[in-house]
């Protein structure tokens, strides 16, 4: 980090871009934070309608256990899950790609088409693959390379990708498209 810049955080993982957001998708909701506690209260109660001693020490021993647990994974979700498209950028996890480095978005794979070659380049963003239950946009770099953005909602990160890539080339910088967030 150059010496000019000592307070500027780390890439995505800073507070939100400026300007408008043509595309959006968290990671995990922090509500499943929830969902062990609920199910070792409903246990809980579930032993007092039975009859059967309640085992309190376990029950909250597992509720907070499981909620850290939880909370560790949420928080990795949110950071590693993270996708923005501004005008100008496009954030996926703590990588940043300036729009204006995107050559072209490539076609969505449909059915009965070979693999197309940018369905195994690199995924943008620090994973290695591209998660479960998500779905890849082909890019290609003005350096000629492809890499795979990734996203639960391919069609609508491919149509605003498209947008915005097509508003930074004719330099208007405003692009198009809505915003999206399916969490």
């Amino acid at each position: 980090m150059p010496a000019s810049e000592p307070d500027r955080p780390e890439p995505g993982t800073g507070p939100e871009p400026r300007g408008p957001i043509l595309f959006a998708e968290d990671g995990w909701s922090w509500a499943w934070i929830f969902a062990a506690p609920l199910f070792c209260a409903s246990a809980a109660v579930f032993e007092l309608i039975a009859g059967a001693p309640v085992h309190w020490l376990m029950l909250t021993v597992c509720a907070i256990a499981s909620a850290m647990c939880h909370g560790v994974m949420i928080a990795a979700t949110r950071v590693h899950g993270r996708v923005r498209l501004t005008p100008t950028t496009y954030i996926q996890g703590t990588e940043e790609l300036e729009l204006d480095r995107v050559q072209e978005v490539l076609p969505l794979p449909g059915d009965g088409i070979p693999e197309a070659s940018w369905e195994t380049a690199r995924t943008l963003g620090e994973l290695r693959e591209v998660p479960r239950r998500r779905r890849s946009v082909g890019l290609r770099l003005d350096t000629g390379a492809e890499v795979r953005a990734w996203t639960r909602d391919p069609v609508g990160l491919h149509a605003a990708l498209e947008a915005a890539v097509r508003s930074v080339g004719t330099g208007t910088g405003t692009g198009s498209g809505t915003a999206s967030d399916p969490a």
